[in-house]
C-alpha cells in the first residue's frame, strides 16, 4: 500500500483536494515524514515528527479523519481546548486525542495552518 492507494479510497472530489492538502501540506515541512499504513480495513496515512507518530490522516468515502496525537498534544504547543476553540465540530476520544472531519480543501488548509503556527 502507498499513498496515491489510500487516495483511491476516497469517492468524494472535495475530500480528494483535502486529501492532497494535507499530503502536501506535511511533505512541505521540515522534520516530517509520512507513510501508507495498512492495518485490516482501517487504511491510514501516519505522519511522524522525527520519530514521533504525531498526525493521522484517515481516507472515508465523505471526510478524511484528521487525528492529532497525543505525541503531539504533550509538546504542550496544540492543545485540545486549543484545537476545539478553532474547529469547533473537533472531537476529543477517549484517548484523549483530538479528531476532525475534513470534508474539503479549505478545512485541510486551516487545520494544516494551525499545525504549522505550532511547530
Amino acid at each position: 500500500m502507498n499513498i496515491a492507494d489510500l487516495r483511491k479510497e476516497i469517492v468524494s472530489s472535495d475530500v480528494k483536494a483535502a486529501f492532497d492538502a494535507i499530503v502536501d501540506g506535511f511533505s512541505g515541512l521540515v522534520g516530517m515524514s509520512m507513510n501508507a499504513h495498512e492495518q485490516g480495513f482501517l487504511n491510514s496515512l501516519r505522519i511522524y515528527r522525527e520519530s514521533d507518530y504525531c498526525f493521522s490522516a484517515i481516507p472515508n468515502d465523505e471526510w478524511v479523519l484528521g487525528y492529532i496525537r497525543k505525541p503531539e498534544l504533550r509538546r504542550g504547543k496544540l492543545t485540545p481546548e486549543s484545537v476545539m476553540a478553532a474547529f469547533p465540530e473537533a472531537r476529543l476520544t477517549s484517548k484523549g486525542e483530538v479528531t476532525l472531519r475534513i470534508r474539503d480543501a479549505g478545512t485541510a488548509s486551516r487545520w494544516l495552518a494551525m499545525i504549522r503556527s505550532a511547530a
